[in-house]
């Protein structure tokens, strides 16, 4: 599935950039570079929506790019005299369903083997087998 919002982009004027994403209340993110706040607001998009989907709640509608303003998002943040270099909106498209694969909060069921005496005595402390799994394996993954 693939969502797409219109997107306003402010450089700033100390570096970096400022994204906000009107259809998504506001929403925003930022990047040290126009490439890495791209980047940021797919992530943005991609999780609010997959998060709005994974409860059974309806997606925000997307609006037209040209009913989105600055002036509007500035009003509403109640924000002057912002120092900016330039600004921008466009549209970002995300494909949900590929950020669902790596982000998404469905669970999958695994089988495993461990000896008998570790399940017993794990079983006794009433230590939860799924998420004791989850935290291991969380922490191979990233080597905390």
């Amino acid at each position: 599935m693939k969502a797409i919002y219109p997107v306003l982009f402010y450089e700033e004027k100390e570096g970096g950039y400022s994204v906000f994403v009107p259809d998504l209340q506001n929403k925003s993110t930022c990047g040290s570079t126009l490439e890495e706040a791209m980047s940021m607001a797919e992530d943005l998009i991609a999780g609010i929506v997959l998060d709005e989907m994974e409860e059974n709640n309806q997606i925000p509608k997307s609006s037209k790019i040209e009913d989105i303003t600055f002036e509007k998002l500035e009003k509403e943040l109640n924000i002057e005299n912002w120092e900016y270099i330039s600004k921008f909106k466009t549209y970002i498209a995300v494909d949900v369903s590929s950020f669902a694969e790596k982000w998404g909060k469905e669970l999958v069921k695994k089988t495993v083997n461990i000896p008998k005496w570790i399940n017993a005595k794990a079983e006794t402390l009433k230590i939860n087998f799924s998420k004791t799994l989850e935290e291991a394996l969380l922490q191979k993954i990233y080597k905390e």
